[in-house]
């Protein structure tokens, strides 16, 4: 049972990377919390040089094609191997979501921090998804004593 609970979990954070991908790959400008973060807005960026947003855009569609690639894998491994207590996949979606998901965390308390107006990103969707990516892992953690 709680091997099932945890493919559901895996699935669930898989679902909402790809979602927070696609978001950041299909925007065709830079987040509202960007803008807060640099104390400007898009008409005195486009003023001293365009170039700077077309910059981070091609930045967020790096970030948002790597978080959709992550889901993506992050299901098959699920499927693959997770669902079949294969050892090697709950070391493949440790590696592939601890880091990603620790930077972007990092990243956006340090961004929060530094706003002291406007809008700012949502941080606590990257806490949330480590808490679920670790309940994930301690409740299919017994597929390693299989192994």
């Amino acid at each position: 049972m709680t091997l099932k609970i945890s493919t559901y979990i895996f699935y669930l954070l898989s679902l909402v990377t790809i979602g927070f991908g696609t978001m950041y790959f299909l925007r065709s400008d830079i987040m509202p919390y960007h803008y807060s973060f640099l104390q400007t807005d898009s008409a005195s960026i486009n003023a001293y040089n365009p170039r700077i947003v077309e910059l981070m855009l091609a930045f967020m569609k790096i970030i948002g094609s790597s978080f959709v690639g992550i889901g993506l894998g992050v299901i098959v491994v699920t499927k693959m191997g997770i669902a079949k207590s294969k050892a090697w996949a709950w070391w493949t979606i440790l590696l592939t979501m601890a880091f990603p998901l620790t930077v972007t965390y990092w990243i956006t308390i340090i961004v929060s921090k530094n706003i002291e107006l406007g809008p700012k990103p949502p941080w606590y969707l990257a806490l949330g998804m480590i808490v679920l990516l670790i309940l994930g892992l301690v409740l299919s953690s017994k597929i390693l004593k299989k192994a």
